[in-house]
């Protein structure tokens, strides 16, 4: 339910078009703690993407006194100024949504969220200290606050379901979400079958009735339709439609032509297979440079 629906909010004569700016503030880390990072992505562009829309900055904070800093920060071409910690990775577009409808139906002037403030900028330029005078209280899944190995486990756990919930709605089926990894820069056709224990990472590209079986790890690559791929790692390569791959391969920087066959243990490493080619077992095409890390190139292709 809408917040304007949980208020009861007249709409006539309400102003809309408010602008608001966002301004995430960067805390420091002990170098004892957990990388701010969950499926590839920062906790900083998490929350980001949560604010698609808005005018949205990082800045460094090292706990000064948040009216001053704020002031220093804020931009008066813009009506409102949301404040947000950088420990808040689970936040949602639809709880930003909430925020800035709670903001001006009640025309604020300072908004205590459960995890950051909402400022009216034109309380900002005055001498007075602005008052609390409302709380938002809602979505509190939203303000989860990850600042331990604990809780970022939970807040992965969230973030994945969130993931592959939108993929299955999209005609994907997976097998067995809660041991499936997805990156949020994969895209994945309908028709696609997942099986239990696969990682897909980076801006990989799973098009249309691709099975993949179990324990696959496929990073920065594209797999063509049709495609079937049993247990094996695929890294900055495209694998053109039809193509089967048994388990134990290793693919890396390589384009593999429509309707290959590829056998289990083979190894293939910065090379052109052409279309129809058939691999036995163990057997090693190319070399392995670590030196000339291309994973990722052949997104250019796609």
């Amino acid at each position: 339910m809408k917040v304007q629906e949980k208020l009861k909010i007249n709409f006539k004569g309400i102003k809309n078009n408010f602008k608001f700016q966002v301004i995430i503030l960067i805390t420091n880390t002990s170098s004892k703690s957990f990388k701010k990072e969950i499926l590839g992505r920062g906790f900083v562009d998490w929350i980001a993407f949560a604010c698609e829309g808005l005018d949205v900055k990082a800045k460094k904070y090292n706990d000064e006194n948040i009216l001053e800093f704020v002031k220093s920060q804020a931009d008066d071409s813009f009506d409102y100024t949301i404040v947000l910690l950088d420990n808040i990775p689970l936040i949602t577009k639809d709880t930003i949504t909430n925020i800035c409808e709670y903001c001006k139906y009640k025309n604020i002037q300072l908004c205590k969220l459960p995890v950051g403030y909402v400022f009216n900028n034109e309380y900002l330029s005055k001498a007075e200290t602005p008052q609390v005078d409302s709380v938002y209280s809602q979505d509190l899944e939203s303000f989860y606050i990850v600042e331990n190995k604990k809780q970022f486990k939970f807040a992965e756990d969230v973030l994945q379901d969130r993931v592959n919930s939108f993929h299955i709605s999209n005609g994907v089926e997976i097998k067995k979400p809660s041991s499936v990894y997805i990156e949020p820069e994969v895209d994945i056709d309908k028709g696609v079958v997942i099986y239990p224990n696969n990682s897909l990472k980076g801006k990989t590209v799973i098009s249309q009735n691709v099975i993949l079986k179990e324990n696959n790890v496929i990073e920065q690559s594209k797999i063509g339709k049709e495609c079937c791929l049993s247990g094996s790692v695929v890294e900055g390569s495209i694998l053109a439609n039809g193509v089967y791959v048994s388990s134990f391969c290793e693919i890396k920087n390589s384009l593999v032509g429509e309707n290959c066959l590829i056998g289990s243990s083979c190894k293939i490493y910065n090379y052109h297979l052409t279309a129809g080619s058939k691999l036995k077992a163990n057997e090693v095409l190319g070399e392995e440079d670590d030196s000339n890390n291309r994973v990722g190139e052949s997104r250019k292709d796609l």
